[in-house]
């Protein structure tokens, strides 16, 4: 337990549900604070996150408490088979008690477990204005705290329904480049015989895409580790449609993700979207977008808007998101601290 002034620091009574629903209050007024576009988890969603725990991260929630209130949240998680140097931490703050200590409380937990665990990196990112990033009051609180500038991505929101006719003019555009793929799309999860190439190609995301100082490693996700994903998303009513290019071999070598959510039928994320090395400089990027896009349209009609996230850096693929329609609305800040340095 740590306590700074009035402040104290414990970790979350996850079987507590008035105190679950009240930590994710603070989680919701925190993160949509001036950003009219942020999505956080529901109550449904966080509760599972929270209770069902994962076999390759371990997650570690703390509130901050402030006059008998849950002021703050802090949640770290720990990677279990690869990038096992790193913790990755999300901090939320009520905004009516901010400049209290609270903050501060929860980032010196951050560091602490990671130190105590044997771990050397801590990173932690946050939501600023696009115009307003080297002096927002975010990135002063990181460097406060010890924290460097590592990247930044940029988020944008694509307004739905796209135009038919321009997806079909890109979709057969790069049929024109890609012959010899198949482009398939799956709602609810890859079928067997895909899962073993999809997770080699998913693996390489976190090694191909551009992440500026931070130096990750390859992933480890496996079919057995997709499952338990999927069951999990299945719970908090998140459906998966993941468009895939497979090669003349049949194995994928390009996805593209797209999560729908019951509980926000009108909002989708993109979360990821890969083509491996040997195989680009065939339109594989934007057929697997665009193919997604369509069936997106004809498998949730209510959405509304796609959000997604790249690294600023990243030209090839912010080019292919601008092309199909996505506008920049933000950037989100990496920001890292070594233990060992």
């Amino acid at each position: 337990m740590t306590i700074t002034e009035t402040v104290t620091v414990r970790p979350l009574a996850v079987d507590d549900d008035e105190e679950l629903a009240e930590a994710q209050r603070v989680m919701r007024d925190s993160a949509l604070l001036g950003r009219p576009w942020g999505k956080v988890p529901s109550l449904r969603e966080f509760t599972i996150d929270m209770r069902k725990p994962s076999s390759s991260e371990r997650l570690e929630p703390y509130v901050a408490v402030l006059e008998g209130q849950v002021a703050g949240l802090l949640l770290m998680w720990f990677p279990l088979h690869d990038n096992t140097k790193f913790t990755w931490f999300d901090l939320h703050v009520d905004p009516l008690l901010r400049q209290r200590g609270v903050g501060s409380a929860l980032a010196e937990k951050a560091v602490e477990r990671t130190r105590a665990d044997g771990r050397t990196t801590a990173l932690v990112e946050f939501h600023v204005p696009d115009d307003n990033r080297e002096d927002h009051e975010y990135a002063r609180f990181a460097r406060r705290h010890g924290f460097t500038y590592a990247n930044t991505e940029i988020r944008r929101i694509l307004d739905l329904p796209v135009d038919p006719a321009l997806l079909q003019g890109f979709a057969d555009e790069a049929a024109e480049r890609h012959e010899g793929y198949r482009i398939e799309t799956h709602v609810g999860g890859l079928p067997e015989e895909l899962r073993q190439s999809y997770c080699d190609c998913f693996n390489q995301l976190a090694v191909d895409a551009p992440t500026g100082e931070i130096d990750f490693e390859e992933e480890s996700l496996t079919p057995q580790t997709y499952a338990e994903e999927l069951g999990r998303m299945a719970e908090q009513g998140r459906t998966p449609i993941t468009t895939v290019a497979i090669d003349p071999s049949g194995a994928v070598v390009a996805y593209n993700d797209l999560v729908t959510r019951a509980e926000e039928p009108a909002e989708v994320m993109q979360w990821g979207t890969l083509v491996r090395r040997e195989h680009r400089g065939h339109r594989l990027g934007m057929a697997v977008k665009a193919r997604g896009l369509q069936e997106l349209a004809r498998i949730a009609p209510d959405a509304k808007r796609v959000q997604t996230c790249n690294a600023e850096q990243n030209a090839h693929m912010v080019g292919v998101n601008e092309d199909l329609g996505f506008r920049r609305v933000e950037a989100l800040l990496a920001y890292q601290r070594k233990l060992d340095a």
